[in-house]
């Protein structure tokens, strides 16, 4: 009698557990709340529930034996929860895939009652099985969904943004009236918002913000203090086809003339805001990255004097410490892309264009590794304008986990599946470094994409996980 009435308390304690309660019961979802990850798939499968008139309990993974709704829908986003839940159904008690992002998806019916059952090593493996989970509920087809396992094909998904952060500080192509119109946009954090649950739909799981010089519109340099912007501006100034377009005139003293702020924020609030994307993106299991092209300084040219110029020791100071703040300034920055082009004068020995490289943006990321000694910080270092023999022998020394990155397809990513540049290019490749691709996607101004045969084909036709970090 004890042993049946602490049952039944058990059993009313898991149900208290479980919302909303309905009489039906189309649905059970279960899974552990707290894991941001795992909360975003659960909201998209109730809105694709929703969609088709059903309502859906919302249970603790606890309850998953006690429950005898018709359809259970469980998500498991631990190797620990896995293994329970296939315990409790009666699967195989192991989790076939522990890579990270990988997930299974296991169909147990009985009696009539189907259990469809995402079973993931982490989070983010379990926010994409239940996006599988959505989609399918989504387009009606649920009942076709088998079991399989399931890994990404290629681990880094990223997408390319110059991002137009301020008249002052703007990106490579934003001499012109819709990235000035864009400034205010990217300071919402709405957009922000949208576009990373939308990436994260997408299964993208890398967000690569570009910027000529981002950093007096991010961080606060201690020993420049006069180099962090306050407020967001845009010029008014019209625009026309004279710009050069290598970004070296971005910023002419016509467009400083012609003013307009679109949002007043302190530097501290800016920090804030970015903060908090980052912390949005890490919550839609995605990376961010920050890339710059070198040497350029709009938004700090001639203050303590810093110039472009590649001889300048104030400037490698000026970079270097920047750097460095910004990557203590966010935790959640996943590392640095460079580029040793554009605007560098091709100095040679102490001066060249490694060397400039590695005095900034290396050192940086070697005084940052003193203080923080598990900080995860990855260098992207593009191929774009450089010599891989100088690459390779100005960093090896670096402590990041280093990466090259190619313009895959040059800037013509719908014209070969397969193309032959980079099994070319990049066959002296040191072993252990790897490659991103940049797929660059010029020829959407003349053509629409749209053959899912073309779209299918072309991420297979990349190097295999020896050479490719992503895309």
């Amino acid at each position: 009698m004890i042993k049946s009435r602490i049952a039944s308390i058990f059993v009313l304690a898991w149900a208290a557990a479980c919302w909303p309660q309905t009489a039906t019961g189309n649905v059970v979802l279960f899974y552990s709340a707290g894991k941001p990850q795992v909360e975003f798939a659960v909201g998209e499968i109730r809105a694709a529930l929703t969609a088709h008139q059903k309502s859906a309990a919302i249970c603790d993974l606890g309850a998953l034996a006690l429950r005898r709704e018709p359809l259970k829908l469980v998500l498991a986003s631990s190797v620990k929860e896995s293994r329970r839940v296939a315990v409790a159904l009666g699967l195989e008690p192991r989790v076939p895939n522990t890579n990270p992002q990988a997930y299974s998806i296991r169909r147990h019916d009985q009696a009539g009652r189907i259990t469809y059952a995402v079973l993931a090593s982490d989070a983010v493996g379990a926010m994409y099985g239940g996006l599988d989970i959505a989609d399918a509920v989504r387009l009606g087809t649920l009942p076709s969904v088998r079991a399989g396992d399931h890994a990404p094909f290629i681990a880094n998904r990223g997408i390319k943004f110059n991002i137009p952060l301020d008249a002052r500080t703007p990106s490579y192509s934003d001499a012109g009236d819709s990235a000035q119109q864009n400034i205010p946009e990217v300071w919402d954090i709405g957009f922000w918002h949208e576009i990373l649950d939308e990436l994260a739909r997408q299964r993208y799981n890398v967000l690569s913000l570009w910027n000529l010089h981002p950093f007096p519109s991010m961080a606060k340099v201690p020993e420049y203090p006069d180099g962090a912007l306050e407020d967001v501006k845009r010029t008014t100034e019209k625009f026309d086809s004279s710009y050069d377009l290598t970004g070296r005139d971005m910023v002419r003293p016509a467009l400083l003339a012609h003013m307009e702020t679109v949002k007043k924020m302190t530097i501290e609030q800016k920090i804030a805001f970015w903060r908090e994307v980052m912390d949005y993106a890490h919550d839609r299991g995605i990376d961010i990255y920050l890339f710059t092209w070198n040497i350029f300084v709009w938004g700090a040219d001639g203050k303590d004097g810093i110039s472009s110029a590649q001889d300048n020791p104030v400037t490698i100071n000026y970079f270097r410490k920047s750097i460095r703040a910004t990557l203590l300034t966010y935790p959640r920055l996943a590392g640095i892309g460079i580029t040793a082009g554009e605007n560098m004068q091709n100095l040679k020995g102490d001066l060249s264009n490694e060397k400039w490289l590695w005095d900034t943006y290396g050192k940086a990321i070697e005084d940052v590794k003193k203080i923080q000694p598990e900080r995860f910080i990855r260098l992207i270092h593009r191929a774009h304008q450089a010599n891989m023999r100088e690459i390779v022998t100005e960093w090896k020394q670096t402590s990041a986990l280093f990466d090259l990155s190619y313009k895959y397809s040059v800037a013509h990513m719908y014209s070969l599946t397969n193309p032959p540049f980079a099994k070319r290019d990049l066959v002296d490749m040191p072993p252990g470094m790897r490659t991103w691709m940049t797929v660059r996607n010029d020829d959407i101004y003349s053509f629409r994409w749209g053959d899912p045969e073309f779209a299918r084909a072309y991420p297979r036709g990349m190097p295999g996980p020896n050479v490719l970090a992503g895309f």
